[in-house]
């Protein structure tokens, strides 16, 4: 399936979310920061400005519609579980009070919720007010949508369903899938520690082939003789394009780890 490519009002739409949205300097620097980057190691390897501007230019598209939709849409992920991951902690310990009622403890919740959650916990609790039971079935539905990759907050979202048309709360259940809510909290925890681990080594690796590379090519003979010599010669061309071409697949690659948040669709 081909990927989408995300405008810069949808990805607004997204931070607006859960903040502010994107601020131009903010974007400037999400877009000169590959092309410094990019343009910087192809010129130390090749050594022709033109051919450094035009991969710079490449790594700024690169950073429009890889890079940005990324961090974006990771940040928004991690607003929204952490809303979800409060909602049903904060409204299982309200509903073990066997007085309280579903709607009454929603009310409590919403009050201490944030952002796009808020407002679609808003939107439930007025469309529950005098609803029948297909229209309860229905708001339920309708809320739980935008999460519905979030299996573990599905199975509480029907919990609730039945608790609201039946006027009685199986707080066990509840509790148990609470228990499991905070087990996947804690993975993704854990997973995220690994993602900034990788994230060194991955800047580590990186800096320290190019050293070396340079080091190599240019401390016994100088930089003029690696210019004429090897850089703008056709075994430069090629040496320099295989290794710009391996780390371009390398960093594609790399991106795509790090914007993968499986974790927060149930693996545990």
């Amino acid at each position: 399936m081909k990927k989408k490519v995300y405008t810069l009002d949808e990805l607004n739409a997204y931070r607006i979310a859960y903040g502010q949205p994107i601020q131009r300097t903010e974007l400037l620097m999400s877009l000169f920061k590959p092309f410094i980057i990019v343009f910087v190691v192809s010129f130390l390897l090749m050594h022709y400005w033109t051919v450094s501007c035009i991969l710079g230019g490449l790594a700024m598209v690169y950073g429009y519609r890889v890079m940005i939709p990324i961090s974006v849409k990771r940040v928004y992920d991690a607003k929204a579980f952490k809303e979800r991951h409060n909602f049903i902690n904060s409204l299982t310990q309200i509903l073990s009070n066997e007085n309280t009622t579903v709607l009454n403890a929603l009310d409590t919740v919403a009050n201490r919720a944030s952002g796009q959650f808020k407002e679609d916990l808003l939107t439930l609790r007025l469309s529950l007010q005098g609803a029948t039971t297909e229209q309860i079935n229905a708001a339920y539905e309708k809320f739980a949508e935008r999460y519905k990759d979030d299996v573990i907050f599905d199975l509480y979202i029907e919990q609730l369903t039945t608790a609201t048309i039946e006027g009685r709360t199986n707080i066990n259940t509840i509790k148990n899938i609470k228990h499991l809510y905070n087990q996947l909290k804690r993975k993704q925890e854990d997973f995220f520690k690994m993602k900034q681990r990788a994230s060194y080594e991955f800047r580590l690796v990186s800096i320290i082939s190019l050293v070396l590379l340079l080091t190599i090519s240019v401390y016994p003979f100088g930089m003029d003789q690696f210019v004429n010599a090897y850089a703008h010669q056709p075994v430069g061309w090629l040496t320099n394009s295989i290794y710009l071409t391996l780390m371009g697949v390398f960093f594609h690659s790399y991106m795509k780890r790090i914007g993968d948040d499986e974790v927060m669709k149930v693996k545990i």
